[in-house]
């Protein structure tokens, strides 16, 4: 498969330079029916539709054409956030035109041999090194420079020369005599009653019959006799999932069109999706685990890295207690959030993302009795699945340290090498970093020598380091060696507490004594 940096570049020129031909046809009862459309059916193994069924109007996206002459033709599609884009490829043979007929023997353009047609359809990403397949023009249309203005064509395309199909059809401007109209997709709750009306048109005035296959158990479609048809389902608990529905009408002369809607069926988002119906917390310590992956976002959510898939605790300790909460165990990026106060104007206390190198979340905070916290559970990217586990519990104490310094350090007298050491005494495990300087007097001029260790702590643990020393002028010559004596030491130790996010300092300054080695 290969990469579309290069394509991708290009079909943005093309869509730029092309915006005026974008269409949005809203067919009128009488008239010649303009249509634009991408339908598209996906065989199980085909790389390019994974399988799916696609049904594209300009009511999902912005479509453009392109044609260098009535010889070849390309069209792309693309949706309001580029999330999901195709571009399709047509070319007759050379010394040919695409004219209605059938292009047998193609292959992927613009690679194909001169005495071959040319076909490439690639999208989302994906797209084929080698392809074989054809097309049928059913309707083209050029102006006098060679630009398309009408096309339709149907498809069938081969990927990498396998046997899994993607068929279809384009549409561009196409004169339809027999046109249906209905939503593309729709996405519905389990238990939400959905309805629509699909609308056709017929260019010859002829009474249409219209009917519906792939209704889902419980769905209904009636024939209203009047060139409409009404559908309706409220999908039950156990319908969730995607249909397809194929909406099909025939006049009396022999004309026939159809449209196809894709429904999706999610389950409801949970009770607790927004402020107003936060689960309030009555025992503890609490723990709860749900699917979040239908939570929505209200417009007054605060911001904790985004705002995704919210759902909302609440919690009022009965004394002073300091409170732990997490998200360890859900099955996707969490962020975690406390608030007191009021929907909007909520005061955030504390928020995170990643805690303990997971992509669940942890916060502690200090709670007082009577006030009411709320907890914002979101993620941090759209999930699909999204399976939460919320736990709430009573912190340890917060992070604290202590940095000493030992009474002596060595130092070797033929070479002026000091060492020195301590301790550093760890609430909970943490790493440390900790520098100083070590200063010696020598008949009233300095010797100063800085140090600096990193040690992984966890309770009380031991540091050393070697002391660099800097050379001193002492009476004409140079000396920098330290020696058995006294000497001050000045350091400072840094560790990050996971609590606050924040780095903690502790300084010392004291009076140590070096003994010879």
């Amino acid at each position: 498969m290969f990469d579309f940096v290069t394509r991708w570049t290009a079909c943005s020129r093309r869509m730029a330079v092309l915006a005026a031909l974008v269409l949005a046809t809203a067919p009128v009862a009488g008239a010649i029916a303009q249509v634009t459309s991408l339908s598209m059916t996906s065989d199980s193994g085909d790389y390019i539709g994974l399988g799916q069924t696609y049904f594209l109007t300009p009511a999902d996206g912005t479509f453009s054409g392109q044609s260098l002459s009535n010889a070849q033709v390309s069209f792309d599609f693309h949706d309001a956030t580029f999330t999901q884009w195709w571009h399709l490829d047509f070319a007759a043979p050379s010394g040919q035109t695409l004219a209605p007929g059938a292009f047998f023997n193609a292959a992927r353009y613009p690679f194909q041999l001169a005495s071959q047609p040319g076909l490439n359809v690639d999208g989302d990403g994906r797209g084929c090194n080698m392809l074989s397949g054809s097309f049928q023009v059913l309707q083209s249309s050029f102006d006098a420079n060679g630009n398309v203005l009408s096309f339709d064509a149907t498809f069938v395309q081969y990927c990498e020369m396998g046997t899994a199909a993607l068929r279809g059809e384009i549409r561009y401007n196409a004169n339809v005599p027999l046109s249906l109209s209905a939503p593309s997709t729709l996405t519905i709750t389990e238990g939400q009653a959905s309805s629509f009306t699909v609308l056709s048109n017929d260019t010859a005035g002829s009474p249409v019959t219209l009917t519906a296959s792939g209704l889902p158990a419980g769905a209904s479609f009636v024939d209203n006799h009047n060139g409409t048809g009404s559908f309706g389902w409220t999908p039950t608990l156990a319908q969730g999932g995607r249909y397809l529905l194929s909406f099909n009408g025939t006049d009396t002369i022999g004309n026939a069109g159809a449209a196809y809607t894709q429904i999706t069926v999610i389950p409801p988002p949970p009770p607790n999706d927004d402020f107003n119906n936060a689960t309030r917390i009555t025992s503890f310590p609490f723990s709860s685990s749900f699917d979040a992956t239908n939570a929505t976002t209200a417009p007054d959510d605060p911001w904790c890295y985004g705002a995704n898939q919210t759902v909302w605790f609440a919690y009022t300790p009965s004394s002073n207690i300091r409170l732990e909460a997490n998200t360890f165990g859900s099955s996707y990026d969490t962020t975690l959030s406390v608030y007191t106060g009021a929907r909007s104007s909520l005061n955030q206390l504390v928020c995170n993302d990643d805690a303990n190198s997971t992509v669940q979340s942890r916060v502690r905070f200090d709670a007082t009795a009577a006030t009411t916290y709320y907890f914002m559970v979101g993620s941090l990217f759209l999930q699909n699945p999204a399976s939460l586990v919320f736990n709430l519990l009573r912190a340890p104490p917060p992070f604290s340290f202590t940095f000493t310094s030992s009474q002596f350090g060595s130092v070797t007298s033929s070479t002026g090498a000091v060492t020195v050491s301590g301790t550093v005494t760890c609430s909970s495990p943490a790493y440390v970093n900790l520098n100083g300087e070590l200063k010696q007097m020598h008949a009233g001029v300095p010797i100063n020598g800085y140090f600096y260790a990193s040690v992984a702590c966890n309770g009380v643990t031991p540091w050393t380091s070697t002391v660099y020393s800097q050379s001193q002028v002492f009476h004409g010559r140079t000396v920098a060696l330290y020696t058995g004596g006294k000497a001050s030491l000045m350091g400072s130790a840094y560790a990050f507490d996971p609590d606050s996010g924040q780095y903690l300092q502790r300084n010392i300054s004291t009076t140590i004594t070096l003994r010879g080695k």
